[in-house]
């Protein structure tokens, strides 16, 4: 997929969608695969600017977030609505009409507003190409992120570049600078009673994040990584069905 830049004035509309089979994360992620063959569909990428996924709160569906002009609205939607009945996906929930939406509004506010759209975007992007490369190594390196690398600021460009340049022809394709600029953006957090920037990507590639450690004055200043161990205990009782290897590494 090609990277493009997302403007302020797009308009913003959203899909719930579900593959009708499978439960659960099995189902989420079954959803994102029927949907790859829409994300490079040359007419869909002519009338609709980028896009973003994450999962629903019922951890089996899909929520695409996608950003229009507003003389290509029809012709985008009525896309998606093919695609959908075409591929048998289900909309679990009313679409969301594009309509102008300032997104960073609680990530920092208006100024960031361009950056965080392209973020969404790139995240995106480079997320669906570590979920095809390899689930499960995409989605441990995001749960040491959370547990290890963000609680101790540990170096994000040592734990994240080289699963990167592995899986990912998107980032591959970065110049240093867009590189740079997006470690910088996955460790924004301009705003600290809301997520930070990375819990977006972390959600949609692991299938969920754990929203209270923004609370917790001991995960917000740098503090000890946890161990594999200790992590492995914290996904049990997440139950996100699967454990880490002792000895795992991020490649």
């Amino acid at each position: 997929m090609k990277v493009r830049r997302i403007s302020k004035d797009n308009l913003f509309g959203r899909f719930y969608v579900r593959k009708p089979d499978g439960e659960k994360f099995d189902s989420y992620y079954k959803t994102i695969n029927a949907l790859r063959n829409l994300f490079d569909d040359r007419s869909f990428n002519e009338v609709v600017e980028g896009f973003y996924l994450n999962i629903s709160e019922n951890l089996d569906s899909v929520r695409i977030s996608y950003f229009v002009d507003k003389t290509n609205i029809e012709k985008a939607v009525e896309i998606f609505k093919q695609f959908f009945r075409d591929n048998k996906i289900t909309e679990i929930e009313n679409a969301s009409f594009p309509s102008k939406t300032v997104l960073a509004a609680g990530y920092g506010g208006e100024k960031f507003e361009e950056r965080f759209r392209n973020f969404l975007v790139l995240a995106t992007q480079i997320g669906l190409e570590l979920i095809e490369g390899n689930l499960l190594q995409a989605r441990i390196l995001f749960v040491i992120y959370r547990w290890q690398v963000r609680k101790a600021s540990l170096s994000i460009k040592d734990h994240f570049e080289q699963t990167f340049k592995k899986y990912s022809p998107t980032y591959n394709s970065l110049s240093i600078s867009e590189k740079f600029q997006f470690l910088a953006d996955l460790e924004e957090w301009p705003n600290p009673h809301q997520v930070d920037w990375a819990h977006l990507m972390v959600n949609f590639v692991l299938g969920g994040d754990w929203n209270f450690v923004f609370s917790d004055p001991n995960y917000v200043t740098p503090g000890k990584p946890l161990s594999i161990v200790q992590i492995n205990e914290i996904l049990k009782s997440s139950n996100l069905g699967f454990q880490i290897p002792l000895d795992w590494k991020p490649y």
